[in-house]
């Protein structure tokens, strides 16, 4: 089954232009021309990648994102002409997996496509097709094959970026990992990644969900002056 990308964006031109690019990718585009609808396809049509103007005549395309993020598990690339750095930040710190401005390249925003999907997708995941064997660490229950986490039977719901963080921590578990390290083996080297808060917001979200004091944190350990110990 081709992989599913809903193209939230009012201008016809740039709708018509993704739907060709990602059409001859094999993707099955769906597509919204202001951010209510976006939402209601969303929620109904369950894509697999979320492509999200910011400049919609309805809704800010951050606060679409936002929304989006705290409801559904599926990565949004941001596709914007703005192009300021508080505008990036912003976004990412909102739970937006790439931010990609206008006017852009075709073969890079293909490429930006394929390495999010490569990151998210449960079919293309290379530590589930390598092992899909149920982790157990801590608290915690974890079914590598459906990307789920469950506490004490119960259900946690991560985002992509959270699920792949955990699992990157799970795996350098003991060891001390300084703070550039995991932003470029998470995000890549990206300049807006690797002083932005969004390494910062991911991990608090992710010890609200996954430690039982989040205030004084058991799994995810702070170095003070370095980045992140995870408890073996």
């Amino acid at each position: 089954m081709n992989m599913k990308i809903l193209v939230i964006d009012d201008d016809p031109d740039i709708v018509e232009v993704l739907r060709l690019l990602l059409s001859l990718e094999n993707y099955e585009v769906i597509t919204a021309p202001n951010g209510i609808t976006g939402l209601s396809l969303a929620r109904e049509d369950n894509p697999d990648l979320i492509v999200l103007d910011l400049n919609l005549p309805d809704i800010n395309g951050q606060q679409i994102c936002k929304i989006i993020r705290g409801e559904l598990n599926v990565p949004i690339l941001i596709l914007s002409a703005r192009d300021n750095v508080s505008d990036k930040v912003v976004c990412l710190e909102y739970g937006a997996d790439d931010y990609l401005t206008k006017p852009f390249e075709n073969i890079e925003l293909i490429a930006r496509v394929k390495a999010i999907l490569r990151r998210t997708d449960k079919a293309d995941d290379e530590d589930s097709a390598n092992n899909n064997d149920d982790i157990i660490f801590h608290q915690m229950n974890i079914d590598k094959a459906n990307r789920q986490v469950f506490i004490k039977g119960e259900k946690v719901n991560l985002t992509p970026k959270e699920y792949e963080i955990l699992l990157y921590f799970i795996a350098k578990a003991g060891q001390v990992l300084s703070r550039d390290d995991i932003v470029n083996d998470i995000w890549g080297k990206n300049s807006i990644y690797s002083w932005s808060r969004s390494l910062d917001v991911n991990i608090k979200n992710l010890r609200q969900k996954v430690e039982i004091n989040p205030k004084n944190p058991d799994i995810i350990r702070t170095v003070s002056g370095v980045g992140y110990k995870i408890k073996k």
